[in-house]
């Protein structure tokens, strides 16, 4: 009993200490152009938004990468969740256009947001000739995508919370499934 006790004490420190670890920056996006435009500045200041020529495939994997943390040199894994490109506007903001929306997530931590507009792969447009496809123009360069970073953080108070939580919550549904088993 007292070495479960104990691994269970060394597991919440461990898990604290993952907790009060600094939040990432909104990372910049290599070879991207910043926009200056009302909506991704002063409008929503937390969010950054860039003019690419780069797809998907190549702005998920640096996202991922730049928007990384570590504790004692060791890096913290995040995973992804794909969302439908038409729920960007309920977690990026309104009047925004999307071809693909991504989540990178700490666990019960905080997330990072990359929605991406390319008209050119968008399938709404596949059946338009080139030259009548939209196009992403900022300054009158013309460029593959748009892409828009919108972080979401949490209280460090309600992660210390939830993490409290979890143990006691835990100890009960295992003492609920060894009654169980018994009868």
């Amino acid at each position: 009993m007292k070495l479960k006790i104990t691994l269970a004490l060394i597991l919440y420190i461990l898990g604290a200490v993952y907790l009060l670890s600094p939040t990432p920056q909104v990372p910049d996006l290599d070879g991207g152009v910043l926009s200056d435009e009302p909506g991704d500045t002063w409008q929503n200041p937390d969010q950054k938004a860039f003019y690419t020529n780069r797809v998907r495939g190549e702005v998920i994997p640096e996202m991922q990468e730049k928007y990384s943390s570590s504790i004692f040199g060791i890096t913290i894994p995040t995973y992804r969740l794909n969302y439908r490109p038409e729920e960007s506007y309920q977690y990026v903001r309104d009047q925004v256009k999307s071809y693909y929306l991504e989540e990178i997530i700490y666990p019960l931590k905080e997330s990072l947001f990359v929605n991406g507009w390319e008209p050119t792969n968008s399938p709404e447009f596949r059946h338009l000739e080139d030259k009548n496809k939209p196009r992403v123009t900022f300054k009158t360069i013309t460029y593959l995508s748009k892409i828009t970073l919108v972080p979401v953080n949490s209280s460090v108070w309600a992660r210390l919370l939830v993490w409290a939580l979890v143990f006691p919550a835990g100890y009960l549904t295992c003492l609920s499934l060894k009654r169980s088993i018994k009868v």
